[in-house]
Order: C-alpha cells, then structure tokens, then sequence
C-alpha cells in the first residue's frame, strides 16, 4: 500500500504505480525523481518527498510530501545594454508554449540554460561574434515571486568590411559575390551569408568556402574560395 501524507495523491500521480507492486527500491526511487520533477513544472520548486516502509505481511510505503509555496517567474531581466531586440530574447528563453522560463510561467533551470546557449549563438550571428552569456541567477521571495537576472556581454556588433572572392575564373567569382547578396558596411549576418554561400554552390555547382576574419575595429573581413573545377558541392 502506497499512503501520501501532506498532499493528495493526485499531487503526485506517478507514485500510483507503486501500488500493489513489489517492493524495488531502485524504481521507487525513479519514480519518486519523476513525481518531484513534475511537481517543480508546476512550479513548486522546493517541494520534497520523504519515502519510508514499514514491514508487515507486505511492504507499505509511507510517502511525506512538502510541496512548499508555489512560484511564479514575475520578472526576467537582461542585464546588457546591447541592441538585441528585447522580444527577440525573451521569446528564445520562452518554452512549453508560454509556460515555462517566461513571466507568469514557472522556472525550470536546465531548460532556461539550453535555451541560453542557443540564445548566445543567434547574438552571433547577428554580428555580436564575441558575444557571451553567462549563468543566470535566479531570486525566490517568500511571496512566490521569482526574479531571473541574465547577464550578457555581447561585445562588439561587427560589420562587413571586404569580401573577396578567390578561385575559378571572373565571372565564376562575380556570380558568386552576386549570389552571396552582402554589402560592405552592413551588419554581420550569419545566416544571410550561408544562404549566400548555397545560392552560389547551386548556381556553380561547386564547393564554396567561407572564412571571416575580425579587423582590429569593429568590421570582419569576409573571403569566399570557389573549388577547383571537378569537386563538387
């Protein structure tokens, strides 16, 4: 027999499998992470669950829990000056269709720092190269409020200084700087720029390397190789 006591089973309804079963420590244990996981997506984050047994005939399992406050994320904030469009980043870090890493849904850790590195990626590609986003930290008051604060470092915003293009013949090269489709002087654009560089592979029908090059200011240098002919894409 399984009894919960400071909840009701409905709180913690991976633990009905349990019932009537024999007693295996090692999944009681699995299942119990499985119901404490479920309980912090609902945003009890300092919710426990205490497993004892008592022996008789059978095994009972005498499961205590404490759910503790139930919290809601009430403000996120980005702690950077950059020009990152503000949606834009609390969009990346939003998960679970707005209920989970956005304000009014719960914090989930893990899923906030994946959610992260894919959020640094796309400042680099947006031409932020040395952009860097360190852990997040996170405050709980006792009103079951949570405050997230990110700190970002995006460094420089790049923009595209030369663009050359090496290999093949002249009108090989002038259809590919034509298909890459970048001007001098504007914004680094990652993924702009591999869209330009399989446009020209299409069109030439060879391999096209990319390499970029950081000034010593703010600009990066931008040389396109077209392969000899015979290798292909």
């Amino acid at each position: 027999e399984v009894r919960v006591t400071g909840a009701a089973l409905a709180d913690v309804p991976a633990l009905a499998v349990l019932q009537g079963t024999l007693d295996d420590p090692a999944r009681t244990e699995r299942v119990v992470a499985a119901a404490l996981e479920a309980l912090r997506w609902r945003g009890y984050a300092r919710a426990s669950i205490d497993v004892s047994r008592e022996a008789g005939c059978f095994v009972d399992l005498r499961v205590a829990v404490e759910l503790g406050p139930r919290f809601q994320i009430a403000r996120i904030d980005f702690l950077t000056r950059d020009e990152f469009p503000a949606r834009e980043r609390l969009a990346a870090i939003e998960d679970a269709l707005g209920t989970v890493n956005t304000v009014g849904g719960v914090h989930i850790d893990y899923r906030l720092r994946r959610a992260l590195e894919s959020l640094e990626r796309r400042y680099q590609d947006a031409g932020w190269l040395d952009a860097r986003i360190g852990a997040p930290r996170s405050v709980y008051g006792d009103d079951g409020a949570v405050r997230l604060e990110i700190p970002i470092d995006a460094g420089h915003r790049y923009r595209i200084g030369a663009i050359r293009a090496r290999g093949a013949n002249a009108v090989a090269r002038r259809t590919l700087l034509d298909a890459l489709g970048v001007d001098p002087g504007a914004y680094y654009d990652g993924p702009a720029l591999r869209r330009g560089i399989e446009r020209a592979r299409k069109k030439l029908d060879r391999r096209v390397e990319l390499r970029t090059s950081p000034t010593e200011g703010d600009e990066i240098e931008i040389e396109a190789e077209i392969a000899a002919a015979g290798e292909r894409p």
